[in-house]
């Protein structure tokens, strides 16, 4: 009796590690279920971006904010850049994330006619004199810079946001992104 218990215990633990094994999610599943990010996930990421950014700027009197194109390691605007910029500018002109600040955003084409009279290129380090100039000729008190590094296993997104009176860094904050081929595609093209 003691070796069917025996023979019935090690039956009973090589199905149940076996099973462990199986349950693991298939090709097939993986192709069905695909886990590629689509627009409401870019969305959800900069909205936490933005609500992170501007959790603690009340002290700062910020009416008018300009947002950068985000820029990859080597200082290049990459199409997910401005993407992600777009999708920041939507996330920070939501009146629902604050409750009594109010966040006006300097026009992308006015952006960009100012860092072109300005002779200035997309970048994430500006000095303290380059963003005074453009804080003053586009008449913000604020500029969001950002940058996207891929490393490998996921893609940081780094914003930070400088007073441009001052120079100094008011706020920053950072999202993961999961590196899909879709992403790490838009990092690649310029």
């Amino acid at each position: 009796m003691n070796a069917k218990k025996i023979i019935c215990l090690l039956t009973l633990s090589f199905f149940i590690t076996g099973c462990e094994v199986k349950m693991a999610p298939s090709h097939f599943w993986a192709k069905l279920f695909r886990t590629q990010t689509d627009s409401n996930y870019y969305k959800g990421k900069s909205e936490d971006l933005i609500k992170a950014l501007t959790e603690n700027v009340a002290e700062y009197e910020i009416n008018k904010v300009t947002v950068m194109d985000l820029v990859d390691e080597e200082n290049q605007a990459p199409i997910l850049g401005e993407y992600f910029a777009s999708r920041v500018v939507e996330a920070i002109t939501k009146k629902y994330y604050f409750q009594d600040k109010i966040f006006r955003v300097a026009q992308k084409g006015e952006v960009n006619a100012v860092m072109e009279q300005l002779n200035l290129h997309p970048s994430y380090l500006y000095n303290k004199e380059e963003i005074r100039q453009m804080g003053k000729a586009l008449n913000s008190q604020a500029i969001i810079t950002g940058r996207i590094t891929d490393l490998g296993t996921n893609i940081d997104i780094h914003l930070t946001l400088t007073d441009v009176m001052s120079g100094e860094v008011i706020a920053s904050a950072t999202e993961h992104l999961t590196r899909t081929k879709f992403a790490v595609e838009m990092l690649r093209q310029h």
